[in-house]
């Protein structure tokens, strides 16, 4: 087991298609590109639901828009 803590040390973008999730502009403190890919999908994951909140809680407070 690693003693050393993996963590995103820049955030980018995370991309949703038909074809598959990209992650790009990433970058990890001890971490593999694997690793770096799923602490990615992870944060994306929670900045999606605290934004899905907001705007359940408050229509217009969170950041998502249909284009």
């Amino acid at each position: 087991m690693d003693e050393y803590e993996m963590a995103l040390s820049r955030l980018g973008t995370v991309t949703v298609t038909k074809d598959g999730i990209s992650c790009d502009g990433f970058k990890g403190k001890n971490a593999m590109c694997r690793d770096v890919a799923i602490m990615a999908a992870a944060w994306a994951i929670g900045e999606l639901q605290r934004e899905m909140l907001k705007t359940i809680k408050k229509p217009g407070s969170g950041k998502i828009s249909v284009d």
